[in-house]
């Protein structure tokens, strides 16, 4: 123990960062280069970082043992601006866990994060493990939505039934009916907003943006050289993006990306859907736009991440189902925010999967 030392990433350290990362369960040599250069980009390209530190490590006599990252944000909380840090991705090699040291590494590795965090932090997508651990350590905990709409069924039959000759039978009987229904959805809804693909977001979105600034809840803050930076200019980005758009004048944009899981059963993601809360003609073509984008890809669920009942209410009229479990969504540090009541109240929030770094680490 008394030989670790922990400190803040430095970009000559991303060598040693391979080669913890090619101790991952899930890695071969590819995915774990893959996921160096996107951590890289993650720690050393943020927006919003101002030179603080982005990620804190373990070292042991010269090696690197453990990481935990602190994504500087600028969240949006009543019209204005708010320094604040997701901490996100934390991971220990598993020789260091097998001696009983995971636990410590850990702890000591938030510790330095909250600690040198003048702002309040927020953790979520993370292990049922670290809820747990951070539980224990008195982190002020809420609850985000998560929404999963069906196209086919075969995953669900197959962890119900135990007999894979009736998942054969049931499944395209499932399917048919979920596509029929499906179908007269879409043609009876109408899409209000010209719907167009767009590549990178640039001032028309700022515009935009700034617009309706004052009517969404706490968030990031999603001006376009963040969002470029998470999702169109990072390596190996899958997302898409639409734009919903009225006389010419933008008035929405949906972000939306295959869940990169397993693929077996291929899952879409609603990221985010940003627009005036109020337009209820953008929100539901967006989400027209998404759900029929999803069914070319031929996608066997889409799965979704809200907190505005505004945006949930025209959710659901798409057949999104509540998911029981939600989304553990964890705070600290709050006592350097001066209103604590503002941040623990979740209706306050508008979370979406585009929070954090929920796919900016995926290959």
């Amino acid at each position: 123990m008394k030989n670790i030392i922990i400190r803040q990433l430095k970009p000559d350290d991303m060598d040693k960062i391979l080669d913890l990362l090619r101790t991952r369960f899930e890695s071969d040599a590819e995915h774990a280069e893959k996921r160096t250069l996107l951590m890289e980009w993650c720690a050393f390209r943020n927006p919003f970082a101002d030179d603080e530190p982005t990620y804190f490590i373990a070292e042991d006599r010269g090696d690197i043992v453990a990481h935990l990252g602190r994504m500087p944000t600028i969240f949006i909380i009543n019209g204005k601006h708010q320094k604040g840090y997701y901490i996100h991705d934390l991971y220990v090699n598993p020789e260091y866990r097998e001696k009983g040291m995971g636990f410590f590494l850990s702890i000591s590795l938030y510790k330095a994060i909250e600690e040198s965090s003048r702002f309040f932090c927020c953790l979520i997508w993370t292990s049922d493990l670290n809820l747990k651990m951070q539980r224990s350590r008195g982190y002020y905990e809420l609850k985000a939505g998560c929404y999963l709409k069906v196209l086919n069924p075969a995953e669900i039959l197959r962890r119900l039934l135990r007999k894979k000759t009736l998942v054969k039978m049931l499944n395209p009987i499932l399917t048919r009916i979920l596509d029929v229904i499906d179908l007269i959805i879409l043609r009876l809804i109408p899409s209000y907003r010209k719907i167009t693909k767009i590549d990178r977001f640039d001032s028309r979105f700022d515009d935009f943006y700034q617009s309706i600034l004052h009517k969404i809840g706490i968030c990031s803050y999603k001006q376009s050289s963040y969002l470029n930076w998470k999702f169109i200019d990072r390596p190996f980005s899958k997302t898409t993006v639409f734009a919903a758009q009225e006389k010419g004048q933008m008035k929405g944009v949906v972000i939306i990306s295959p869940h990169l899981g397993g693929k077996e059963y291929p899952e879409g993601m609603i990221l985010d859907i940003i627009a005036d809360p109020e337009d209820k003609r953008t929100i539901v073509s967006l989400i027209k736009a998404s759900v029929s984008y999803f069914r070319r890809q031929k996608v066997f669920s889409i799965r979704c991440c809200l907190t505005d009942r505004r945006f949930i209410k025209i959710l659901r009229r798409f057949l999104f189902f509540s998911l029981p479990r939600g989304e553990p969504f964890m705070l600290a540090n709050m006592e350097r925010f001066e209103q604590r009541e503002i941040l623990t109240d979740i209706n306050n929030w508008f979370i979406t999967y585009s929070e954090s770094d929920v796919l900016m680490l995926r290959p």
